[in-house]
């Protein structure tokens, strides 16, 4: 039913036209499959244990912190999936610069959106999995926790925030077996 659902969103958008070739709804279903069983193993063991942690340490500093623990989770649930949206950038063609990678990944759903909407032309990454390293990992968290000083004003939420985003990120890089302990 789901692959069903999938095929049908694809072929009514205009989005199946500037996919890249191999994405369909198998291909979506498998990488939602691969990820989700170690996505609930690491939300149980992991991060509640940091969400209960999280809260203590704002009751005792004197914060409301629920508001940024939603956004610190929803931060959690994107960077788990945010690597594998380096396949909507292609891998030939004039190689992006420093700064336009990192805003790649920064910002990759504004990126994805204009791409699909065929505003710009995309970025070419120069490597098949461009987010699939530490060096994207350690950017991508030190964004989060600038970003989260920047919002919120407050280091706890900021430094929160970041963890968030750095465990989910993780979380992927492990699946992927692209890191190992």
């Amino acid at each position: 039913m789901a692959r069903r659902l999938l095929n049908k969103a694809l072929e009514k958008s205009n989005a199946s036209k500037t996919l890249p070739p191999f994405v369909d709804a198998d291909k979506i279903l498998q990488e939602l499959s691969e990820h989700w069983g170690f996505l609930q193993w690491s939300f149980k063991r992991i991060i509640l244990p940091i969400v209960v942690f999280y809260i203590i340490i704002g009751l005792l500093a004197g914060e409301v912190v629920f508001g940024a623990l939603f956004i610190s989770l929803l931060a959690f649930l994107y960077a788990n999936f945010l690597p594998d949206l380096d396949s909507f950038f292609p891998k030939e063609g004039k190689k992006a610069g420093w700064i336009k990678k990192r805003l790649a990944l920064f910002f990759t759903p504004v990126f994805i959106y204009y791409i699909l909407s065929q505003k710009i032309k995309p970025l070419s990454l120069g490597s098949e999995k461009a987010f699939h390293s530490r060096k994207a990992l350690l950017e991508f968290s030190v964004f989060l926790f600038v970003f989260g000083l920047l919002i919120y004003w407050s280091f706890l939420n900021a430094f929160f925030l970041a963890l968030f985003g750095f465990l989910g990120f993780l979380t992927h890089l492990l699946v992927d077996k692209q890191l190992r302990f």
